[in-house]
C-alpha cells in the first residue's frame, strides 16, 4: 500500500524513496515542524511543543494535498530558560541553526524550493527568523515561519482568561487537548503558581516589553502559567482552525 493510500497527506518519514520521488512531482512546499522537549509542569508531557508543531503541519499538509509534504519534526529547541525544572532537554542556537541549514540543503537537493517552519515553541522564534533569512540568501530557498500563537493571536487573546497565560496554561493545554490528548494529565491540571515580579516592561504578555531572558523557575514555582483547568478541546480547535486558515491563505500567495 502506498503512503498516499495510508494518509491523506505526504509524511516524509513514512514514505519510501520511490514514493517520495513520485510525490515531489506535485509537492511545492516542505513543512518542517520544530518545537522543544521541555517541562510543562504537571499539566502536559515534555514533548508538547514539537508534537503540536507536527500535528499542525499535518493538518496544513492534508488541506493543501498534494502540494505539501511534512518533514520529520525537530524535537529539540532553545529551552535553557526551562532547565530549572526536571525533564528539559535543550540545544544551543548554533546546533539548532546548523541542523536546520543541513536539512534545508538536503531539501534543496531533492528539488524543494519553498520551506515553511511550523513552530510550536516561543523560545525558537528569534533563531527561526534568522534561519528564514539564511535559507533565502544563503541557500536560495524561499522560507517562512509560522507559529500558531501569532497567526491566531486574536483567538488566543479571546480565550486567555488569566493575566499571564502562554505556557502549560488554558491556551496551550486546550491546543494539546485538540491534537494529542494523551499528553494532557487531566487529573493533575493546576494553575500557575506565579512568583511576583518587580521588573517592569520585561514580559512578553505586556505591551512595550523588552527582550530579556528570565528563567522560568524565577517566574513560576510549578512550571506553569495561566490556569489549565479552564482548558477545553473546543478552545483548542478554534485556535488551530484560525491559525491554519490564515497560514493556508499565506501559503497560497507564498507559492506563486
Amino acid at each position: 500500500m502506498s503512503q498516499d493510500a495510508q494518509k491523506p497527506w505526504y509524511e516524509w518519514s513514512e514514505m519510501t524513496s520511490l514514493e517520495i520521488r513520485e510525490a515531489l512531482r506535485a509537492v511545492k512546499l516542505a513543512l518542517i515542524p520544530v518545537g522543544a522537549t521541555e517541562q510543562h509542569g504537571p499539566n502536559l508531557g515534555t514533548g508538547t511543543d514539537y508534537v503540536v508543531a507536527h500535528r499542525i503541519a499535518q493538518r496544513i499538509a492534508q488541506r493543501m494535498h498534494p502540494r505539501g509534504i511534512v518533514v520529520p519534526p525537530l524535537p529539540f529547541g532553545l529551552s535553557p530558560h526551562h532547565t530549572g525544572f526536571p525533564g528539559t532537554l535543550t540545544v544551543s542556537a548554533e546546533a539548532f541553526t546548523a541542523l536546520c541549514l543541513d536539512v534545508g540543503r538536503s531539501l534543496k537537493g531533492n528539488g524543494i524550493e519553498h520551506v515553511l517552519f511550523v513552530n510550536g515553541h516561543y523560545g525558537n522564534v528569534g533563531v527561526l527568523a534568522v534561519l528564514a533569512t539564511q535559507f533565502h540568501y544563503d541557500l536560495g530557498l524561499k522560507a517562512a515561519v509560522s507559529f500558531y500563537f501569532q497567526q491566531a493571536a486574536d483567538r488566543v487573546k479571546a480565550h486567555g482568561k488569566t493575566p499571564r497565560y502562554g505556557h502549560a496554561c488554558e491556551i496551550e493545554t486546550s491546543v494539546v487537548m485538540a491534537v494529542e490528548p494523551s499528553l494532557v494529565r487531566t487529573e493533575a491540571l493546576v494553575p500557575g503558581d506565579m512568583i511576583e515580579q518587580s521588573l517592569q516592561y520585561a514580559f512578553n504578555h505586556q505591551p512595550f516589553f523588552h527582550q530579556v531572558p528570565i528563567p522560568f523557575h524565577q517566574q513560576t514555582r510549578n512550571g506553569c502559567f495561566g490556569d489549565a483547568r479552564l482548558a477545553t478541546r473546543e478552545i483548542g480547535e478554534d485556535i488551530l482552525d484560525t491559525a491554519i486558515d490564515r497560514t493556508l491563505t499565506f501559503v497560497d500567495g507564498f507559492l506563486k
